[in-house]
């Protein structure tokens, strides 16, 4: 972590709401608990908006996992932290404030921290007139739940001070007590002669170290021989020219890295501070310092970078960030898979507010940074939303042609206009309508055809393969025919009986939705094969599989459909009689 070289002093109540959460954020993220609490309880006004901003912030999931990593907490943070905040409060004697706090509290907030406050003796909470009016109520439930004796119990129920009276007025008189006294003195004495000499020993053992609680960013330096300071700093100054940005909006993450920024981190001075600073410290300092185990002196590296950095930065966030509303519906992937896309809202970046709020955050390089840029959404309307329900390939069906010439340019053709197809529940689908017609205007061009019984030459020729294929692809989902004509002579490419054909206007290929479901039809062209697939929900064909044939009796085809359920033919239905001519 680092700091830039700006001391100047940040005036909370200037700053606007989100400048506020991210002030907040900051100094929870890079300071121990009860310094970020100290300084932003002092200025606490009666409307709590302080208050409400930190409860906000400590819902964050990398702040939680900070506090409780720095103040050892397995459990819920909470109760300790609304410990924290009476404590300051009561402390700098805001009763309005306290007031209100424990107002906007409901009854189970109120007895856990009641619970707390009694169990862990938090004194400075217990005595404080406010804390009584409101959780006195749960004392008697906290005290009973504690494991003590009944000295201890007196003093939880009556107040170190009042317990103190009780047993002085019942045990001693003035004469002992003064005695006790004197002899409590004399032991202080002796006690205070031998801490000095073992703290000054304890001290001596320091020399050429750093002492507890000083630290580098996150980087606890606590006994760590002052000659390797520079090696551990430079580490640390390669950690952050290697760190990354993460800048977030309502679509997208981006990760930069410093560098992307032109950021220069300085760890000279750094390193001239911490042993300045530790040799420097007095006799009373190292000695509160020995048993330290907590956060008393952070230093930073330095950043340095220039407005036109910063600026460029922004232009490159602009080009990428600034997006129009994308609507929600239905996708096909590059492997030909359907899914729901929910689609994106719109978006401009606020370039004057995302830069303060980048300057901001560079206020404290870290080794991984988060910036939410400012900026205007344009909210997206999800009209397609019913077509999420589409999840479940049901069909498919493949044939093979020669894709060259006017008859392959015909079925590409034909097969994209088909592609994407919507048929909602009970909706009747056309061939015709969708496919054609099938001329010259709609861009299909001359190729074989059978016309009245003979081979001739006509525009849209070839359409007929695709017509097959989507019948078959349709009688394996299991959807009902409407309309369908067998071609007068048989083509190769499906079996007979289970062919379908088209012709201008006059002959169309039609089926019906029956289901209770939206069904989407992608159809495409791989080389030489053409595919039909038919997509819905997976719950639309009630787990039943759907397979087609045919036999040939009595000089025609005759079609069938078998339904198959649990790997069983649970019914087979009789579809058409199909009569070719001979070539």
């Amino acid at each position: 972590m680092s700091k830039s070289n700006s001391n100047k002093k940040i005036d909370f109540n200037k700053l606007n709401e989100n400048q506020q959460v991210n002030y907040v954020k900051n100094l929870l993220f890079n300071h121990d608990l009860t310094f970020s609490l100290d300084i932003l309880l002092k200025e606490e006004k009666k409307d709590l908006r302080v208050i409400k901003i930190i409860l906000k912030v400590l819902k964050e999931e990398l702040i939680i996992d900070r506090i409780k990593q720095e103040c050892n907490i397995k459990d819920s943070i909470m109760p300790y932290v609304y410990s924290k905040i009476i404590s300051l409060l009561a402390f700098y004697n805001k009763q309005n404030v306290l007031n209100a706090f424990f107002k906007s509290l409901d009854d189970n907030t109120l007895k856990s921290i009641a619970y707390y406050e009694y169990q862990n003796r938090t004194l400075v909470s217990i005595s404080c007139d406010v804390f009584k009016k409101y959780c006195s109520k749960y004392k008697k439930e906290a005290k009973n739940s504690l494991n003590m004796d009944n000295t201890e119990k007196l003093m939880l129920t009556t107040g170190i001070e009042k317990y103190n009276y009780i047993y002085n007025k019942k045990t001693r008189n003035k004469n002992r007590l003064i005695y006790v006294l004197y002899l409590i003195l004399v032991i202080l004495i002796v006690a205070s002669c031998l801490c000095f000499y073992g703290v000054n020993k304890a001290i001596k053992e320091y020399d050429g170290l750093v002492f507890n609680g000083i630290y580098i960013g996150d980087i606890n330096l606590s006994k760590t021989k002052l000659n390797d300071l520079e090696i551990i700093i430079d580490k640390e100054k390669e950690k952050i020219e290697q760190g990354k940005i993460i800048v977030k909006n309502i679509n997208e993450n981006q990760v930069y890295t410093y560098k992307d920024l032109g950021i220069k981190v300085d760890s000279r001075k750094a390193l001239d501070d911490i042993q300045k600073y530790n040799n420097n410290l007095s006799w009373i300092k190292k000695a509160s310092m020995l048993n330290e185990k907590k956060r008393y002196k952070t230093f930073y590296l330095e950043s340095n970078f220039i407005d036109k950095n910063i600026d460029d930065f922004v232009l490159r966030l602009e080009q990428r960030f600034n997006t129009e509303v994308v609507e929600d519906g239905l996708k096909v992937d590059s492997d030909y898979n359907v899914y729901y896309d929910k689609g994106k809202s719109g978006f401009k970046l606020d370039s004057s507010k995302t830069k303060e709020v980048i300057n901001e955050a560079l206020s404290a390089l870290k080794e991984e940074q988060i910036i939410e840029v400012v900026g205007n959404v344009i909210e997206q309307d999800p009209k397609n939303k019913s077509l999420s329900v589409i999840n479940k390939k049901v069909s498919s069906h493949t044939t093979y042609f020669e894709n060259v010439g006017n008859r392959g340019h015909n079925i590409v053709l034909a097969a994209s206009r088909l592609n994407k197809t919507l048929l909602n529940p009970k909706e009747v689908f056309s061939y015709l309508k969708t496919v054609g017609p099938y001329n010259y205007d709609n861009g299909y061009r001359p190729a074989p055809v059978y016309i009245n019984g003979k081979v001739a030459t006509a525009n849209g020729g070839g359409v007929c393969q695709l017509t097959s294929t989507l019948y078959n692809a349709q009688l394996k989902a299991g959807l009902e025919t409407v309309y369908r004509t067998n071609h007068i002579f048989a083509p190769d490419y499906v079996d007979k009986g289970l062919d379908a054909t088209v012709y201008s206007t006059t002959t169309d290929f039609k089926f019906k939705n029956q289901y209770d479901y939206p069904i989407f039809i992608v159809s495409y062209v791989k080389g030489n094969y053409l595919t039909v697939d038919i997509w819905t929900n997976k719950d639309a064909l009630g787990g039943k599989t759907y397979e087609p044939y045919s036999v040939y009796s009595n000089g025609a085809w005759l079609s069938f459909l078998k339904t198959i359920k649990d790997g069983k033919v649970i019914e087979t239905k009789y579809l058409d009689k199909s009569y070719y001519k001979s070539h």
